[in-house]
């Protein structure tokens, strides 16, 4: 993603980068409610675009200062904090994003593992099943200026996918007790809303994610986010669905189990 936005040669911006997960997981391990956490990572956000502001004005007026500003950078910079405004947006996509995964981990024995195993096995079993009955069905494409390969297909067959996932996991965590936490001591009507509702609208983000994914790669005029997964587009492409799967489920879990 600092490629993509061009932000790799910015050393403090990379900086920002990489210190701000660490202060998010001591977010997460830290507070003891989840408002708290909240109020923490918002009153985090407002620091870092501080810094970010403060540096980049700086840099800006130092170069101007010393003539080091070129005809194209001048260009470049005539959106006011674009550096800033690029920082910010990563610390959204991806990482607040994944970070939600430090809250659902922190949860409480049983909640949390629960919590992992439906953000990872709704997001692959709902690419599973787009990708294969997709190929499979094809017909009329979901989002074709965007993302070619998705269909409509797809879409309707990867939402039945994570609805099993869902499915299997009320089944073995509610009614079979599998892991004994308060979720198997939920009314049965509340323990399917629960599922279901995650089944739902995780699946729909699952795949909202790969759309949001291929829109990033179009605009910035990328093929794929790298090279460690051969013909899958990069590491990026194997968790773009989960990122926005696990905030559903931290909020949804923090809302009506913690």
């Amino acid at each position: 993603m600092c490629f993509a936005l061009k932000l790799f040669g910015k050393k403090f911006f990379v900086g920002i980068l990489f210190v701000y997960p660490i202060a998010l997981a001591c977010v997460y391990i830290f507070s003891s409610t989840v408002m708290q956490c909240i109020l923490l990572q918002l009153l985090l956000m407002v620091v870092v675009f501080a810094l970010c502001m403060f540096a980049e004005l700086i840099g800006l007026g130092s170069k101007r200062h010393n003539n080091e500003v070129d005809d194209d950078e001048r260009t470049r910079n005539n959106g006011l904090l674009s550096e800033t405004a690029s920082t910010l947006s990563l610390l959204v996509y991806p990482v607040t994003l994944i970070g939600s995964l430090f809250g659902i981990n922190h949860m409480g024995m049983n909640v949390g593992y629960i919590g992992i195993i439906l953000v990872f096995g709704i997001s692959m079993c709902t690419d599973t099943f787009a990708y294969l009955f997709g190929s499979l069905i094809r017909g009329p494409r979901l989002a074709p200026e965007i993302s070619p390969k998705k269909s409509i297909s797809g879409f309707i067959f990867g939402a039945l996918g994570g609805l099993l996932v869902s499915g299997l996991c009320l089944y073995l965590f509610h009614f079979a007790g599998l892991l004994p936490s308060a979720i198997a001591g939920m009314s049965t009507l509340n323990a399917v809303l629960l599922f279901v509702s995650v089944g739902l609208l995780g699946t729909f983000l699952t795949q909202f994610g790969d759309l949001v994914a291929s829109a990033i790669k179009r605009k910035t005029g990328i093929k794929d986010f790298g090279s460690i997964f051969p013909g899958h587009g990069g590491f990026m492409d194997r968790i773009d669905g989960a990122m926005f799967n696990s905030l559903l489920v931290f909020v949804v879990f923090a809302l009506f189990l913690c």
